[in-house]
């Protein structure tokens, strides 16, 4: 999800973090034979024209939808710098910026590198993951709450809502999928088909996750942890969402975007590597947020946040 996420995953053998005692691996079912790129029909792929975008931000990595705008993390130096200058911005749905560094942290309560967050008890709680911890913040007054840890945990990545009132968050460095009960943190689920696991979804009584590692976009089931894989062909996997027609916008990083229906090959709508802004190579893109008629992209190493309109 970052520049620094492929090396860190090459050298995760480094890394002295002990795995948790968790649940025998579940079967991973294949229904797929996808290929990369697929051969579909023009008049079933969406098009994408910009609509806007907006500077200023520190290497911008996630972005979610709240207070009738969007908030953007910050991640403000490396992925995994604990350095307390992570911040987390507010904007408008027009693209304008609110408030630039709205919840920062402090000595007590720093926020290092935020990535990955979602809206908790009714909107009252920000979650965010920060390398090995989850941030808890009042939306009310933008305070840092507390800090808890994940124990073991390399590189947390995304946060989602999940099932019976669960956080379930994303360790791309440990093919690992923690869970926040509200009082603490705990493995979910550990699987290696989970490796460089990324974006977290719920959808209906699954969850949706993307992978670096294989690629891929799976289902897993909370009852059984079953494990099926829904599309291949998609290198660095990273943020998922879903169409009202059924289908998916699934993001790589460094900056492709991709639609895909499950059971088949994924379509390539967007490249944005091959792009040319000022003096960058590329418009690098992160966990990019779907809506319905609108994406909205973090660019991590450009520090600006685009949105495009879905046609």
């Amino acid at each position: 999800m970052t520049r620094s996420l492929t090396a860190l995953l090459l050298c995760s053998a480094l890394a002295a973090c002990a795995p948790e005692t968790v649940q025998d691996a579940p079967t991973v079912q294949d229904t797929t034979d996808a290929q990369p790129v697929a051969e579909t029909s023009a008049a079933q792929v969406p098009t994408l024209t910009q609509a806007w975008l907006l500077d200023g931000f520190d290497s911008p990595e996630s972005v979610i939808v709240a207070d009738g705008g969007y908030y953007v993390s910050n991640v403000g130096g490396g992925g995994t710098d604990v350095d307390g200058n992570g911040a987390i911005s507010r904007i408008g749905a027009d693209g304008q910026m609110v408030e630039r560094d709205w919840i920062t942290g402090t000595d007590a309560m720093p926020l290092n590198a935020p990535k990955g967050m979602t809206l908790m008890d009714g909107g009252e709680r920000l979650l965010i993951t920060d390398i090995d911890h989850l941030v808890v913040a009042d939306v009310k007054t933008g305070e840092i709450l507390e800090r808890i840890p994940a124990d073991g945990a390399g590189f947390l990545n995304d946060v989602a809502e999940g099932p019976d009132g669960l956080a379930l968050i994303s360790d791309s460095r440990n093919a690992r999928i923690y869970q926040y009960d509200g009082d603490g943190i705990s493995v979910w689920l550990e699987d290696e088909a989970l490796g460089g696991v990324n974006g977290l979804m719920m959808e209906g009584g699954r969850l949706l996750v993307t992978t670096m590692g294989g690629g891929e976009l799976l289902s897993v089931d909370p009852a059984s942890k079953a494990i099926t894989v829904l599309a291949g062909g998609m290198a660095n996997g990273d943020g998922v969402g879903r169409r009202a027609d059924g289908s998916y916008m699934v993001s790589s990083w460094p900056g492709q975007l991709w639609h895909v229906r499950e059971g088949e090959a994924p379509t390539l709508l967007l490249d944005t590597t091959v792009e040319t802004v000022g003096e960058d190579a590329a418009v690098a893109m992160n966990d990019v947020l779907f809506l319905q008629d609108v994406v909205v992209a973090p660019n991590w190493s450009q520090g600006t946040v685009r949105a495009y309109r879905i046609d």
